[in-house]
């Protein structure tokens, strides 16, 4: 899936081109961000999104509902393989789990903060952990398996959010002066172009006019802000993700290149 979603990208890149190499107009650069703004939210939307219905077919075969791990595994590790840049696990209603590349853990998944919601049959998109299984950040999707009315189960996957800051920044070819990122409901940075910064909450690097963007972007669906950071003055423009919820942003230079 992730192949064809870079073929996807690849095809519109010449409209992205267009968009980078346009006159630095004000018309021109607003559509420029826009492109790319939307480019770098369905790219992640549709990454988000195969996963989740990968799963969903996972996790409503008769492997799954039965509940015994050598019977899903190879269902599990097949996905696996067919889909880089991801972990597949299965978790049991106690939080005891196992994943493809390692079987069962000897941690629990019971003191994740999703993990109520998940046990109570709602899917997760894009929850945010350090994986305890691989120590990566990563966004969780997982889906509850259901058998006969009750919550059996779940069958989960964990994306690697570093390899996939990197894929977007490949596609997208910001100017030097440019940055991508995204911030989840609870303030931490789901994605960046500098990947350094994924889980920091910008409100608290130390800009109260970057505080105060943020909290005008959680106020809103879409739009636009200008703050200070990096001793530079910088202007977003942003939207909510349906999928996610996430706050999707593209950033320039308040101050138009010469």
């Amino acid at each position: 899936m992730i192949k064809f979603i870079l073929v996807f990208f690849l095809a519109i890149m010449p409209t992205l081109t267009v968009a980078q190499s346009a006159p630095d107009t004000r018309s021109s650069s607003e559509n420029d961000t826009q492109s790319l703004l939307s480019a770098f939210m369905s790219y992640t939307d549709l990454r988000i999104g195969s996963v989740q219905r990968s799963l969903e077919i996972l996790a409503s075969t008769t492997e799954a509902r039965s509940g015994k791990w050598e019977n899903m595994k190879g269902l599990l590790s097949g996905y696996q393989k067919s889909d880089d840049g991801l972990v597949v696990w299965y978790v049991r209603p106690d939080g005891t789990y196992y994943t493809v590349d390692k079987g069962l853990m000897n941690v629990s998944l019971s003191d994740r903060s999703y993990f109520p919601d998940l046990m109570a049959g709602q899917k997760i998109t894009g929850a945010l952990v350090i994986s305890k299984s691989t120590g990566q950040r990563s966004a969780v999707i997982a889906i509850p398996i259901m058998k006969n009315g009750k919550v059996v189960g779940a069958i989960g996957a964990s994306v690697f959010l570093d390899s996939l800051a990197e894929q977007i920044s490949s596609v997208l070819a910001l100017r030097t002066d440019a940055t991508f990122f995204a911030l989840a409901p609870s303030g931490q940075t789901a994605l960046h172009r500098k990947t350094e910064r994924h889980f920091l909450d910008p409100r608290e690097l130390g800009s109260e006019t970057l505080k105060k963007a943020v909290n005008e972007m959680f106020a809103g669906t879409s739009g636009e802000v200008t703050y200070e950071f990096d001793n530079a003055t910088k202007k977003a423009i942003y939207r909510t993700s349906p999928v996610t919820q996430w706050k999707f942003a593209i950033t320039f230079s308040a101050i138009p290149q010469k």
